[in-house]
Parts: C-alpha cells; structure tokens; sequence
C-alpha cells in the first residue's frame, strides 16, 4: 500500500515524479500515455498508466497536460477492467454458420487479412470500387488511415453518422464560413444548448469553464429536455420539447428583428438577406413556437432579449440539435441570431478560428488531391447533397444509407462493408432495419478490441490493440504533441487498427501508399512538419508544447468570410462575402434559403391523430458519467454504478400510470417496443420521456446477460421512424431521435 504522504496534494492526479515514486514503493512500472475511454475525439486526456507482471493495474491523471490537468473521469479510471474484460477478442475468426448464428472458427491475422483483400479485389473488378463502404467510428487518428484507405481503392463511401458534429460544421460553414466557439472565458452570459458540458467529452475545460462563469457572476441558459449537471448552475433552465430546437431558435429571431435588439451596422456591413429574413419571420412568434416547443412564449421572449443585450454572451451549441429533421435550420437560425445581435468573433462572444501563422500541424494523409467529381458521382448516399461535397472530413455518405442501400439497392448495392471501432446494429436508428441488412449484404468485417453488438453478421472479425496495447500513433492536443507509450504487451494475436490498414493496403497493391506497410515511415511522414521523430518525441514523457501563443484578434470578417470551401472547384463558402442569412448556394440546390420549421416525423403537434395512443415524447441523452455511446457497458465498476436501463419520467406522468421509482415499465412506439426501468426524475418535461442510448452489452463478471438487440430489449434506435420523407434532414441528413411512446408499468 501507498504511505499518504508521497503524495503533495496539490492538484489533480499526478506530475511525473510523483507516479514514478508510486510506481517504484509498489513494484510497478508506469507509462506516460493517452487515456482512450472517452469520444467521439482524437483529443484525449494525458495519464499515467501502472502495470504490473504484464497486467495493467491503474490509472492517474497526468497533471502535466494541458487538456485534463490531471482530471480523470470514471470511464478513464475503468480502462484496466476494460482491457481485461473477458469480452475481449483473442484472435480472428472466419464465420462458419449462417448470418446471425455466431459460429466462428479461428484464424490467423493474415488468413483474415488475405480474405478480405481478395474479397476486394474481386468486388472491385466485378462492381467497381465504389462497392466498398467503411462506416466511421468515433473520431480517432485512425479516421485518416481509413479515409486513405478508401481514396487509394477508389471509393468515396466513407460512412459518416449523420447524427454528429458534421451536421454543425455543414450548416455553420454554409452560413458563416466558420465554426465559431464561444468563448466563455470571456462571456457575462453562456447559453448552452442541446449541449451537456459536463460529461459529454474528456475531461477537459467544459465544467471548469462553466464554474468559472458563475465564479465571476455570468449568467447561464440551460436550453434542453431535462435537467442535467450544469442546469444546477444555471440562472435559467429553458425546458423544450425534444427535436423542437429549431421553432424555438425562429421565434428568438421573430422577438429580436421585432424588437431592434441588432447591430444595425453589422447587419449591414456584412449580412446577405437580412430583408428577406425579416418578412419571412413574421410567421414564427413566440406564442406560436410555444404551442410547438412547450416553452411559454413570455420565456422565449425573456431568453432572447437576455442574449440580445448582453454585451459578451455566447451559445455552446451541442449534439443535441443534430437529432432532428429541421435541424439544419435549427443551427442556422441560431447561428444568424449570433450575426445579427453583434456576438460573432467579438469578446466574449462565439468567436472565429483562425490559422496560427508557423504552427505546425500534422500531415494530412487522407490523400485529397486525388479527389474527382466521379467520386461525388459515385456517392451512394451523399451525407451532404453532391453539389456540396467533398466537406471538410471528404467524400461522406451517411452512415444508415449506406446500409440502407444493401436493401434498396439505390442507386446501388454496396457489397462489402467494413465497420472499425463502431457497431451499427446499436450506433445508428432503425436497428431492425441494419440487421435486416447485415443479413443479405455480401461480405461484413467487423474490426473491434472486444465482441460487438452485430458480430454475429460477421464474415470476418478482426480483434485489434486497445491503445493501452499500441505504442502509435502519436496525438496532438491543442498546441502540445505526445507520443503514445504501450502500456503491456497484446493480450492476444493481433495488431493495431492502424497495422491492419497497413497490411491490407499491402495485399490490395496499394503499398507505395501505405509506406509499404512499415509503421515508423507512416509516424515519421505525418511528424514531418514538427521536425521531429517519434523516438525524440518518445524521451520527453509528458509531451511537448509547440508553437507561440498568438494574442486573440476579433472582427476578423473580411478574412473568414471569404474562405475557400473544400468543394472541388474551391469555391467559398459565402458566394457575396457575406453572413448568408438567404442562403442562394441551398436554393441554387432545391432547398429552402431561409431557416424553417419542420415537425419531426412524430410529435404532440404535428401528428396529434397518435397522440391517445402515444401521449409522450420519447427522446434519448447519447452518452452518460458512465458511458461512451453503446460500449463500456461490459465493465464491472461502471456498471455498479449504473447497473440498469432506465427512463427518466416526471413524477406527475409516472403516478397517473401507477409507476414508482424501480418499477419495470414497457415503452411502446409505432415503431417497437422496451423494457427499462423507471426513474422518477422530477427535472423533465411532464409530456416527455427520456432514456439513455446505447444499451445491449451484459457483464460477465457480474452475472448480467446481454439484453435483446431489438423488440424487448432496452436498445432505443428501434423506436424511431426511418420514414424517408420525414425522417432525415432534406440537406444535412441529420436523423430524428423524438417519437411518441406510452409508458406502462409491467
């Protein structure tokens, strides 16, 4: 055991010279490296990791990195008992049973890999290149290896989610040409919406930033279904129904354009559309947006004139938006109240991003300038309409209709369909659906550390290094680099997800793109502009800090206007210089020029013939303290502490239903049905039901079975509609996440 007093006490986790001392008083070793629990991002906290006799036995926090500070949340914590878990994938393995039984047989990792590159190679010639898909995991370093991977075969099918971060940037850049981030360090007044940051990401800067806005007496807005950590914080809780963001953002702009609460100069200096705008608006007042949002309009009113006329406000627009058919004018209408009211890139507002002059940045290995107008061509379910790609990540289809199209077989079947570090059958909506797909689609690989929730539809299963395991790639964190250090050695045959790009780029003839395989060249190409080699890098343990600090400039709009868009032709952005409020680039395409409202598939307001058999809104929190999306669910300590499924419902909801705290309950939608049990949670909406995403997986080591995937399970994507006409978002293909539920004690 540890003597208390080795340690100083004074901050968060451990420096460096305090986890060599704990290492050596209990015979371990300690390795400086990334903490991978948490996403989706490559931007990961800084610890130290223990081992001992080839187990990895702790973490700490690495006090020394700037992102965490020596902050650790519960799923870092958990990493040893995930990397040991028994769910662990040992080896490869080649289906012998029929789709869906789960009957493997083990083979060697090139065996694995010799399969699946003559499988491509096959499909290629007969289908052409574009019959490949890769659906994207959580954003990782190795989003790039598979992204180059895909360039050199000669398919654009990379299968973004069509439920995250993309949906922002698309409408953000289309408006602004920029993504701009509020900067709180700076704001009197912070609204967060559909944003959760507390436990949504890393333990970075988002709860500290927000104690420190209530530290020096700024105002918070906590704009979302349910209460969450940071509504204890806020000054104002806005309560809306699910998938209702985008009438309660028009009829902010409704109170603000009425009222005059904008910077006329600014208006018109730099906005394209503002009359056209101000007509169109009359439509959606506060007191029509509260029949729809649930808010009263007399708090729509007060909220928008909070942020109007407070000097230094800002939004931390989140996830949250992205879950909706009109969301794509829910983020466009926000972002023009930004423009309008004065509060873009100036202090303390959402300011723009700008390139640091000679800050290195990783090499782009993603092979871009081998892009074609055949590849947006060849899309078999463009993300982003065709006209508007590729985006900032590449070519994208969206990630359900890739899988869709196996079933449709519009404007094609894709044939093989790779799925590294993500799970469709739990990941994306209509769970029923995938599955049906997984069954009649030619070749399916799964790539994971661990078995996954549609393993069973596998051709091939690769197992793969966790990053406790792996001693690449190297990451970059702001302005600091570190090199990842292995912990302990594989626990099984395999490698890292970055090799097995690299050894099936060599068996599909693509090794001249892949460094011929070798992993020094491919960590040495991408440090190239730091000036450093891996092996440097590797001697200083808590990374390294580049570049100088460059003081923040505002009102940066001739500049950030008039950037160039990744589309082939380089086009900008913003087609007059301009905020493009009327947006001509989406009419040119077919699509509305102003933000609207769109009703969400089904809602109390727009389909009111399901509301007696369906009174409740159902809508799902993506990720938890706990949990990461749909994983980590295998994992005895954070399954003690949230150890079922369970629904928040209001108190007043769950007693006209005879519903107490615990009670198994069965939620039905017209599209399925779950068993979950009840949390009676007074911070929700009365006409509103939530539960978290993502749960299949049991836990070996504490007795508890795997629930069903779909019907009578606890997995919410099999609730909502996969309607095509009201389903997606018409530009941006954002997924509903809302539909109408009853709640039913068993």
């Amino acid at each position: 055991m540890v003597k208390s007093d080795v340690l100083q006490k004074n901050g968060l986790g451990l420096s460096l010279e305090e986890a060599l001392t704990l290492a050596k008083i209990n015979g371990e070793k300690v390795v400086p490296t990334f903490c991978a629990m948490c996403g989706p991002t490559p931007m990961c906290c800084g610890i130290y990791a223990f081992a001992k006799e080839g187990r990895f036995t702790k973490v700490a926090g690495m006090r020394e990195f700037p992102a965490n500070q020596g902050a650790l949340c519960a799923k870092g914590q958990a990493a040893p008992q995930w990397t040991h878990s028994p769910d662990r994938l040992k080896y490869p393995l080649k289906r012998v049973g029929k789709k869906g039984e789960g009957k493997f047989e083990k083979i060697s990792w090139d065996e694995a890999i010799e399969i699946v590159a003559n499988t491509l190679k096959r499909q290629k010639e007969q289908f052409g290149p574009e019959s490949l898909a890769i659906l994207a995991p959580a954003m990782r370093t190795y989003n790039a290896y598979i992204k180059r991977f895909l360039t050199a075969h000669g398919s654009p099918n990379y299968g973004h989610s069509g439920i995250c971060a993309l949906q922002r940037a698309f409408s953000f850049m289309y408006t602004l040409a920029d993504w701009p981030q509020p900067e709180i360090s700076q704001s009197d007044l912070i609204i967060y919406w559909g944003r959760q940051p507390i436990f949504s990401g890393p333990a970075m800067n988002g709860p500290r930033m927000l104690l420190k806005v209530k530290e020096r007496g700024g105002k918070i807005i906590a704009i979302k279904p349910s209460v969450e950590p940071d509504v204890s914080k806020a000054d104002h809780w806005v309560p809306l129904r699910p998938g209702t963001d985008a009438a309660l953002a028009l009829a902010m702009l409704y109170v603000v354009i009425n009222e005059n609460l904008i910077d006329q100069e600014f208006v018109q200096n730099w906005c394209y559309g503002f009359d056209q705008l101000t007509e169109h608006i009359q439509q959606y007042s506060p007191e029509w947006a509260e029949e729809i949002t649930g808010v009263p309009a007399k708090q729509i009113a007060e909220v928008a004139r909070l942020y109007a006329t407070t000097k230094r406000a800002s939004i931390d627009l989140g996830n949250g938006v992205e879950h909706a058919p009109a969301a794509n004018d829910a983020i466009r209408a926000i972002t023009i109240l930004m423009a309008i009211t004065g509060h873009l890139d100036r202090p303390g507002c959402n300011v723009f991003t700008l390139p640091i002059p000679d800050q290195p940045q990783p090499k782009d290995i993603t092979l871009r300038e081998r892009y074609t107008g055949d590849m947006a061509e060849k899309l078999v379910g463009p993300e982003f309409p065709k006209q508007f790609q590729p985006f900032i990540e590449g070519f994208t289809s969206a990630y359900y209709r890739v899988l869709d199209s196996v079933l449709t077989e519009t404007p094609y079947p894709v044939r093989t369909i790779i799925a590294p570090g993500t799970q469709p059958g739990a990941s994306t909506r209509g769970s029923k659906r995938i599955i049906e797909a997984l069954k009649k689609l030619d070749f399916y690989v799964v790539i994971d550390v661990a078995r996954t929730a549609d393993m069973d539809y596998a051709d091939i299963v690769i197992p793969v290094t966790t990053p406790y395991e792996s001693d690449h790639p190297f990451e970059v964190v702001g302005g600091h680099l570190m090199a990842r250090n292995k912990v302990i050695e594989p626990l099984g045959d395999y490698g890292s997800i970055y090799q097995f790009f690299l050894d099936l780029a060599l068996k599909m003839g693509y090794g001249p793109d892949f460094w011929n395989g070798s992993m020094e060249e491919a960590m040495a190409d991408q440090l190239q502009p730091y000036g450093i080699t891996l092996a440097e890098l590797r001697k200083l343990p808590t990374g390294l800090a580049y570049g100088k600090p460059v003081p923040r400039t505002y009102e940066n709009y001739q500049q950030v206007f008039a950037k160039k868009s990744p589309r082939l032709d380089g086009a900008p952005f913003l087609p007059h210089g301009k905020v493009e409020i009327y947006n001509t680039l989406f009419e040119a395409a077919g699509f509305t020029p102003l933000p609207e409202w769109r009703e969400p598939p089904e809602s109390l307001t727009g389909t009111p013939h399901l509301v007696t058999g369906y009174p409740l809104v159902l809508s799902d929190y993506h990720t938890s303290k706990n949990y990461t999306a749909s994983w980590q669910r295998n994992v005895p300590h954070l399954r003690e502490l949230q150890p079922d499924p369970t629904i928040h419902i209001h108190p007043e909801t769950a007693a006209a239903r005879g519903i107490q705290n615990g009670d198994w309950v069965i939620v039905e939608s017209p599209h399925g049905w779950l068993k979950v049990k009840a949390e009676i949670y007074p911070g929700i909406r009365p006409d509103t039901v939530m539960m978290l995403h993502g749960w299949w997986q049991g836990c070996k080591e504490l007795g508890m079975e795997d629930y069903p995937l779909l019907d009578g399970g606890s997995n919410v994507n099999i609730m909502y509609s996969l309607d095509p006409e009201k389903a997606f978002d018409p530009i941006i293909t954002a997924m509903s996440s809302q539909t109408l539920v009853e709640v039913k004690r068993i």
